[in-house]
């Protein structure tokens, strides 16, 4: 065996080693900005710039790429973009993704909320970007990571996720008021490059087979693998796919029109209590999650963070109807920052325990030589009951008001929950 940049090249099973798990957790972090930028910051951004809550839903309309990555995955796991062939094939794919992301955002952020056909187009560019960062940084894990290692490094990843997600939110929305949101915006977007250059410094992940060319093999194949796995159990997994993390997709949509217009919190109080203490805690929640899912197995943590993640959404319910937040009526006062904190605490560490086990659960379904492909196919079909839900969410809260809208959010995980003592361990592979 020979280990370079620590990755086994042997493919045989054994422990990730610790430089390994390093590029994967920057990988997190470098595909959260994206991420960040297309769902909270773009919510707040044009939150303040008065932006109609109807609008502000449909801009979950952007995360819709991730939905339809699947129609371009089979290219990452058989074709590399020309000028990053060099790098092999996951790693071109990686490069090249996270370069283009960053001169879409940054192009985007420099325009800005006020001109809002351009700054939408650069957006969504980005979008299709970032959902080709996610489909390569998935694959990498497949590749390099042995299968009992497979918790540690989805949790890993999860973790730089959230660092980006929640700890660079902080530095953001602290830094917008006194720079302006395009300078400011545009210096976060601008780390999407570190990617790039870890790429360039980590290893290429050994193909433990080569995958064969064609359509047959780029993409019936996986589907045909999936079909034969599951049988006519097939339409159970594509339900708990679709619906697991569907009330945190849609109560998220409308989480800073709640505090910024409905409760009149400011940016500081978003920076410091959701992006910071929020930050902290869902760091915890996702190595706590990936660790549980070693320690009591997979489908009983899916359980329990499954039940969190639907007291995360009644905790905003409580907030709304404490204070009397109302669509219609004037902004409320804003809830003490103790209370706003309780509420943060419940959801940012259900919401780092469900990522991590969810994808842990994603990934041990796939094959490992069409991982991108199959991984691809899963994480759509979450991502299509996000883009969904979440774009009609603005229209449901204008008809719901606050309080109902978080109370049906909240019933929206019961599908995917009942899902679980149907699902059966697909049959292991090599």
């Amino acid at each position: 065996m020979t280990v370079t940049s620590g990755v086994r090249t042997d493919g045989a099973v054994g422990k990730a080693s610790a430089a390994t798990l390093a590029v994967i957790a920057v990988y997190g972090f470098s595909s959260g900005i994206p991420n960040l930028m297309l769902t909270s910051v773009v919510r707040t951004w044009t939150t303040t710039a008065q932006w109609s809550i109807e609008t502000i839903g449909l801009l979950s309309l952007l995360t819709l790429p991730y939905a339809i990555k699947f129609l371009w995955a089979p290219l990452v796991d058989h074709v590399r973009p020309p000028f990053c062939a060099a790098l092999g094939q996951r790693r071109s794919w990686l490069c090249a993704g996270h370069l283009v992301a960053a001169a879409m955002l940054v192009g985007g952020c420099m325009i800005g909320p006020g001109n809002a056909l351009p700054f939408l187009a650069l957006f969504a560019l980005a979008a299709i970007a970032s959902a080709t960062i996610d489909i390569a940084a998935s694959a990498y894990q497949i590749d390099v990571l042995p299968r009992e290692s497979l918790g540690k490094g989805a949790g890993l990843f999860v973790s730089g996720y959230r660092v980006a997600w929640a700890g660079l939110g902080l530095v953001l929305l602290s830094a917008a008021p006194q720079w302006g949101w395009p300078a400011a915006a545009s210096a976060a977007c601008a780390l999407v490059a570190v990617g790039a250059l870890v790429t360039v410094w980590a290893a290429e992940p050994p193909r433990r087979e080569q995958p064969a060319h064609g359509v047959r093999a780029a993409l019936v194949e996986p589907l045909a693998l999936f079909a034969s796995q599951w049988g006519t159990r097939l339409p159970i997994l594509m339900l708990f796919v679709l619906t697991f993390k569907l009330p945190d997709q849609v109560g998220n949509a409308m989480i800073e029109p709640l505090l910024l217009k409905g409760l009149g919190h400011s940016l500081q109080d978003l920076a410091l209590v959701r992006q910071g203490f929020g930050f902290a805690v869902t760091v915890l929640g996702a190595i706590a999650g990936g660790w549980l899912v070693g320690q009591i197995g997979l489908k009983r943590c899916l359980w329990i963070f499954g039940i969190l993640q639907a007291l995360s959404n009644a905790g905003f319910l409580w907030l709304a109807w404490k204070q009397g937040a109302s669509i219609s009526g004037a902004t409320a006062a804003p809830t003490s920052l103790s209370a706003l904190t309780a509420v943060i605490l419940v959801e940012s560490l259900a919401g780092g325990m469900v990522s991590a086990g969810f994808v842990a659960a994603l990934m041990s379904l796939c094959e490992r030589r069409v991982a991108a492909t199959q991984y691809a196919l899963l994480t759509a079909l979450m991502a299509v009951g996000g883009a969904i839900g979440g774009s009609v969410s603005g229209l449901l809260l204008r008809h719901l008001d606050y309080g109902p809208f978080f109370g049906w959010s909240v019933l929206l995980g019961v599908p995917g929950l009942l899902c679980i003592p149907l699902l059966r361990p697909r049959a292991s592979h090599a």
